[in-house]
């Protein structure tokens, strides 16, 4: 059954290409997937079609190079094709009519070289679509007839490659540290909220269980909101495990950590506005807000350890669980292991976290995470925490919840980089000795 005509203006069919040799721009950052991949295939190799420079939590721009940039390819549409589609003589195809497509005609700089006597594809630009119709006279003799057709289009395409106003510039330059902001937010709204409602509810309303899922789902749907804009690392130690194993560019981190820590700042600060008067019950009076007593509220959006342990034993716990989380992390972004399915990441880091809180959480309530436990620190000397919060145990805060997820998440990707990660990304991977100064003076 032939195909409908479209519905949009009719378009010349007095277009002509030259039989000048066209040469279409080649993006250097995919250039090379083309030849691996024939050279795999020649070989009867397996070969992944995954990106192996994506990597984190969310498997995406926050690498050097995003997916969507390694799938880009390039189309040729000549006129004999826009005539078929037109006179109904195509095959069914899904092809849009260039007056509602953004058809650009080569131009020199993209390596476009034509003869005197070239035509130009439709060209869909803001004023509208135009027409260059070039047609030249018989007996080879070289004259041209240049006739220019401008159709008004009542509205102008929106192109999201030009921001509209100066927010969205802002938007623009600034969409990775907002999308941590934003998927840290999520985290800390979901974690420090099942926090409230299991223990100001006295365990009637969940439990530690219902903790470690609620923390999970936090990190779910901060990876499902935040991951295709900056990856959603939601964590500071994430954020410096890959730029000192995974070669994220390290002029980056700061932005990654401020947003992380603003999310997590204003993530507590909605939770406990929310939960205000159940805390004022919890804690016996109105705006009465203590840590460390019975019936005290701090902990439920900051970490503390239990009485048992010793500062040494805590700064291990912390280091040695936030050691696993990014050891499987890196094993989840490994394109050459067993990499999880699109769309499978979020789903995959709520089982682990609830593992990690079922496995390694009772003694130091897992922090895991400095911006997850100093943003809702911040938020709560703000609303009235005094100021024990920050000199318990000598700066718990800074050797526990800080450090030691830092120092544990550097030593979680070397162990799994010595032992599995084959890329060359990592440092390990790269030539040592003379090889490496065979390779710097090449």
């Amino acid at each position: 059954m032939p195909a409908s005509r479209p519905s949009s203006r009719p378009v010349s069919r007095s277009n002509s290409i030259s039989e000048a040799p066209i040469s279409l721009p080649v993006d250097p950052r995919v250039a090379h997937l083309g030849a691996e991949q024939h050279s795999h295939h020649r070989h009867g190799e397996h070969h992944n079609t995954q990106d192996p420079k994506l990597f984190g939590p969310g498997f995406s721009s926050a690498a050097p190079h995003s997916a969507v940039e390694a799938q880009v390819r390039y189309v040729l549409v000549t006129p004999e094709m826009l005539q078929a589609i037109e006179s109904g003589t195509a095959p069914h195809t899904n092809l849009v009519h260039p007056a509602g497509t953004d058809l650009r005609a080569p131009t020199p700089s993209h390596g476009f070289r034509a003869s005197g006597a070239d035509a130009h594809l439709p060209t869909l630009t803001k004023e509208g679509t135009r027409h260059a119709i070039s047609t030249s006279s018989s007996g080879g003799e070289k004259g041209e007839a240049l006739h220019n057709e401008v159709d008004t289009l009542d509205v102008a395409p929106y192109d999201p490659t030009e921001p509209q106003n100066p927010w969205a510039r802002l938007r623009r330059r600034f969409k990775e540290p907002f999308g941590e902001f934003i998927g840290t937010m999520i985290l800390i709204i979901f974690g420090n909220g099942v926090n409230c409602q299991v223990v100001l509810s006295r365990l009637t309303q969940g439990s530690y269980l219902s903790i470690s899922f609620g923390w999970g789902i936090g990190v779910m749907f901060g990876v499902y909101a935040a991951g295709g804009i900056s990856g959603a690392h939601l964590n500071p130690a994430v954020t410096i495990c890959l730029a000192v194993w995974r070669g994220f560019p390290w002029r980056k981190v700061p932005g990654y950590a401020i947003g992380q820590l603003a999310g997590a700042f204003l993530g507590s600060i909605l939770i406990q506005s929310n939960y205000y008067n159940l805390i004022n019950e919890y804690e016996g009076g109105a705006g009465i807000r203590t840590f460390g007593g019975a019936n005290s509220t701090g902990a439920l959006f900051f970490t503390a350890t239990q009485p048992y342990m010793t500062n040494v034993s805590a700064f291990f716990s912390e280091f040695f669980a936030t050691a696993v989380l990014l050891g499987l992390i890196l094993a989840l972004g490994d394109a050459n292991n067993n990499p999880a399915p699109a769309g499978m990441n979020g789903m995959i880091l709520l089982w682990l976290i609830v593992g990690l809180g079922a496995a390694l959480g009772t003694q130091t309530a897992y922090c895991l995470n400095p911006a997850r436990d100093l943003g809702p620190r911040i938020a709560a000397a703000c609303f009235g925490y005094g100021k024990e919060i920050w000199t318990y145990r000598n700066g718990y805060f800074a050797y526990v919840a800080i450090v030691a997820p830092i120092c544990g998440a550097v030593f979680g990707g070397f162990f799994y980089d010595l032992f599995i990660f084959s890329g060359p990304e990592s440092p390990l991977n790269r030539p040592w000795g003379k090889k490496k100064q065979q390779q710097i003076e090449a």
